[in-house]
């Protein structure tokens, strides 16, 4: 039974309280699903969060992490590094605790 409860995450309820859309709610979700439980970190691509919450445009997902900003529900940092001679960025999403 124990190895059972590693497949699943919480939410906190009042997640329910700011006014959110829905897109904006799986996307939170998703964030927190993908999030190192140590660290409180996610780093999972716009495409890969847009699939996984069912959006077909990532600029839908852009819309959604702009709103879990707003309401400081999630933190947004980049991280840039040079991979063969290309300059790539790296989001990583933290989620707040209430």
């Amino acid at each position: 039974m124990a190895g059972k409860r590693k497949n699943f995450f919480m939410v906190d309820n009042r997640i329910f309280e700011y006014g959110l859309k829905p897109r904006d709610i799986a996307v939170y979700c998703f964030l927190c699903r993908r999030m190192n439980r140590e660290s409180n970190v996610a780093f999972p691509s716009r495409r890969d969060i847009a699939n996984g919450c069912g959006i077909r445009k990532e600029e839908t997902v852009d819309k959604a992490i702009k709103a879990l900003l707003e309401k400081d529900l999630i933190e947004k940092f980049h991280r840039r590094f040079i991979d063969r001679r290309e300059m790539n960025v790296e989001l990583r999403y933290c989620t707040n605790n209430f």
